[in-house]
């Protein structure tokens, strides 16, 4: 059972430090949606109007061209804010939104967020840096596409899930995500030939070991080398 909208609200990094009064009107605003799996949260062309919080579950953001291929962006989990470019920006969505498991999200219209941001410095400056290192993130990612192999991104996309949804254990690391290779491949911008190659290349050589839909990290150390070469 979930905690209630003031009490995860206060245990998120985010928000710590701020003042109880912008805490209770953050928590007055928020408005509770729940999104089924496979249902979309926004979709291109939709309003840039809302920031979200995820209490639990996870949700993926992906780009898909005209032709109709899927270049997934992000995977956010709980305690990630997202559709923070709507406070910089009022151009409609272009991107999709849609709950890659069952997710509870806080909404909170931009308004609301902006005059919360508005008198509490530490606030905005925490969100100045969110923006900023989600660009950084993304440009890597440009870099990467353009000019490293697909092991390498493989690589560095598994050391990237581990920090986010790893759980150690006696092997290694287990990525607690489970993926198609056609999810990896729209992860690292690769065909699911590919990424199915590129995985059985990693298993050969000690580097990853596969359960199903889950990967098992069995050396970081090399996985890092391959991903930095």
């Amino acid at each position: 059972m979930l905690k209630p909208k003031g009490w995860f609200i206060r245990q998120n990094p985010l928000f710590s430090d701020i003042p109880d009064r912008e805490v209770e009107l953050l928590e007055q605003v928020a408005e509770t949606v729940e999104v089924r799996r496979r249902n979309t949260v926004w979709e291109p062309g939709d309003p840039s109007n809302t920031i979200y919080v995820l209490r639990s579950g996870i949700i993926k953001v992906s780009k898909v061209s005209d032709e109709g291929r899927e270049l997934t962006l992000h995977f956010f989990t709980r305690d990630n804010l997202f559709g923070e470019l709507s406070l910089v920006s009022d151009a409609p969505q272009d991107t999709v939104a849609e709950a890659f498991e069952d997710s509870n999200l806080l909404a909170f219209s931009k308004d609301d967020f902006t005059r919360v941001m508005m008198r509490t410095p530490t606030l905005a400056m925490r969100m100045i840096k969110l923006v900023g290192e989600r660009r950084r993130k993304l440009e890597d990612r440009v870099e990467n596409l353009l000019f490293k192999s697909a092991h390498s991104r493989l690589a560095g996309l598994f050391i990237e899930l581990a920090a986010n949804f790893g759980v150690r254990d006696s092997r290694g690391v287990i990525v607690n995500l489970k993926l198609t290779h056609k999810e990896i491949a729209s992860l690292i911008g690769a065909t699911r030939e590919t990424v199915s190659f590129a995985i059985l290349d990693l298993r050969k050589d000690g580097l990853v070991l596969t359960e199903g839909k889950r990967v098992i990290l069995l050396d970081e150390v090399r996985l890092k080398a391959l991903r930095d070469s």
